[in-house]
């Protein structure tokens, strides 16, 4: 991860995609995508170069040049975060973890893996993966300012530069503050020796908060003591590795606790069907102001055609409601995300992740099992974190 791994570290399950993000394009088998906040790193560090670094030591240069040099730092600082993520995504494809995707955002990058390491073994050397890439990459920079500075004393300063860049970007990420990839490593450790993945998870992710908070702490020194924007930088790297490291371990924790749980649990069967043809006025007299809920499967012939909800109904104007149909409103079976009886809660949860919906169907074919909500899921993980902090104690 470079220089921070998203809220979900290295793995989503399902189709994750941040808000804002395109894709460029496919690389060795993996989609590239780049978040709308990437742009303004690529600014910074174009605009950066341009009127610190490189006017500094190249006064006598055109400020065109300085902004193409510096454009040009930019691209390859970009590819230097690209292969880093990469060389994870690589290096886990050869232990057979897929990877959806690969996505480049303001804090760096992240490795869209769709499962966890299934040892600490596999955990290690994908973490490892990309900090090696990018201390390669410094040397390479290196050698090739040895070998232009005697040649082309401008070109010899961009591979300095970008040199010390990939040294700093693997340096980073090898702090031990979990999600990073150095807490990753951590977390390695302490699964290789307690044979527990969630136990490692909790020591890691307690030792990446107080790296954190250590991070945080250093922003705001420098933000009185030395300068406002890399103090500022710094507090919110800080923040985010906190926010990141305590729902990393909720993450695992939800798939640790909830795996094999069959969707079945938390279904509901005291749910009201309509008809297609009931009118809106009528559905909401006669079902949601009578308090039978506020989703409602559509059947015909004990098939499910659809599901209908408030914030369907909220798309027709109130004095159409008299003439508009439960079917003409409704979403239909062919765009809803469903689960069936040999699905599990993580798959529950991922469904309703991606389809961005706050009720699934549980489906036998077309036939209507039960209906899962989400609140009854988060009350279900609600009771599994009392348990568990009782059994603790």
């Amino acid at each position: 991860m470079s220089p921070l791994r998203s809220r979900r570290q290295w793995r989503v399950k399902g189709a994750w995609r941040l808000a804002g993000t395109f894709k460029i394009g496919r690389l060795f088998g993996f989609e590239i995508n780049v978040h709308w906040s990437w742009l303004f790193i690529f600014f910074l560090v174009t605009w950066t170069f341009s009127t610190g670094v490189l006017e500094e030591f190249y006064p006598d240069w055109t400020a065109g040049r300085r902004w193409t040099v510096a454009s040009a730092i930019s691209i390859v600082f970009f590819l230097s975060i690209l292969l880093h993520e990469m060389s994870h995504s690589i290096v886990a494809r050869r232990y057979g973890i897929p990877v959806s995707s690969i996505t480049l955002f303001v804090f760096g990058g992240v490795s869209n893996l769709t499962k966890e390491p299934e040892n600490a073994t596999q955990e290690f050397w994908i973490a490892v993966a990309g900090p090696f890439t990018s201390l390669g990459l410094s040397l390479l920079f290196g050698f090739l300012y040895l070998a232009l500075r005697s040649v082309e004393e401008g070109a010899a300063g961009v591979a300095a530069n970008l040199a010390v860049i990939n040294v700093a970007i693997g340096i980073f990420n090898l702090i031990p503050g979990f999600p990073l990839d150095g807490g990753r490593v951590l977390r390695s450790v302490f699964w290789a020796r307690r044979r527990n993945l969630l136990g490692a998870t909790k020591t890691a992710s307690t030792v990446g908060t107080v790296v954190a908070y250590l991070i945080m702490a250093a922003g705001v020194a420098s933000f009185f003591l030395t300068s406002v924007v890399t103090g500022v930088w710094f507090f919110l790297i800080g923040n985010f590795l906190r926010i990141a490291s305590s729902e990393s371990y909720q993450q695992v924790f939800l798939d640790t606790t909830l795996k094999g749980v069959p969707a079945s649990s938390v279904a509901r069967q005291d749910f009201v069907t309509v008809p297609p043809d009931l009118s809106l006025s009528a559905l909401v007299e006669d079902n949601v102001l009578a308090g039978h809920g506020r989703c409602f499967p559509v059947v015909v012939a004990d098939e499910l055609i659809g599901l209908i909800t408030l914030d369907d109904l909220r798309r027709v104007p109130r004095d159409q409601w008299a003439v508009t149909t439960v079917y003409r409103t409704m979403t239909p079976y062919e765009k809803l995300r469903t689960v069936t009886m040999k699905d599990d809660l993580p798959v529950v949860l991922s469904e309703m992740a991606a389809g961005d919906v706050n009720q699934i169907p549980l489906m036998d074919g077309k036939r209507l099992l039960g209906l899962i909500h989400r609140s009854d899921v988060f009350k279900y993980i609600q009771t599994r974190q009392e348990i568990e902090a009782n059994a603790a104690v």
